[in-house]
């Protein structure tokens, strides 16, 4: 049994609707293996994934990931996402059901911030965190001003 085996043993309720890999820092490598476990992965409602250092390359692995057909809440905080990996997130057909993102504590920019703005899949969040990133006054405008965000309860994008 590989090790991202015994993280899925250990981290995935009995039910197998929430995988909660919280700061195992599994890293790119891991993440890429992650994802191509479709068994453990199909059911998935929430997955918790923030500090395991996965980068735009690892954002990308869980954006082209066919396996999260079903997933709602997404959680991937503090992981060193920058703009590639924003924009892929946004963009992706792969996760037609999340309606929770949080990209809380990463490095996302302007044009991750556009990215998320201009995205049709923007249209079905009700929760998007993306609080403490590094975008400017200009990622904070699209956002708040990005008609595909309108119904978003919960747009969390103060940056300190």
């Amino acid at each position: 049994m590989s090790r991202i085996d015994d993280f899925i043993k250990e981290g995935l309720s009995e039910d197998r609707t929430v995988l909660n890999l919280r700061d195992k820092y599994i890293g790119l490598r891991g993440t890429m293996e992650l994802m191509t476990r479709g068994d453990a992965l199909k059911d998935l409602k929430i997955f918790i994934y923030s500090n395991n250092q996965i980068g735009d390359e690892g954002a990308e692995a869980i954006a082209r990931c066919t396996h999260l057909q079903n997933l709602e809440t997404l959680t991937l905080n503090h992981n060193e996402i920058g703009d590639e990996g924003a924009v892929l997130l946004a963009k992706t057909p792969y996760l037609p059901k999340v309606t929770h993102l949080s990209l809380f504590g990463n490095v996302i920019g302007d044009e991750g911030a556009q990215a998320f703005a201009e995205s049709e899949h923007s249209k079905k969040y009700i929760k998007l965190d993306l609080y403490k990133n590094q975008f400017s006054r200009d990622g904070i405008k699209a956002l708040t001003e990005s008609p595909n965000l309108k119904n978003c309860e919960e747009l969390e994008i103060y940056r300190e």
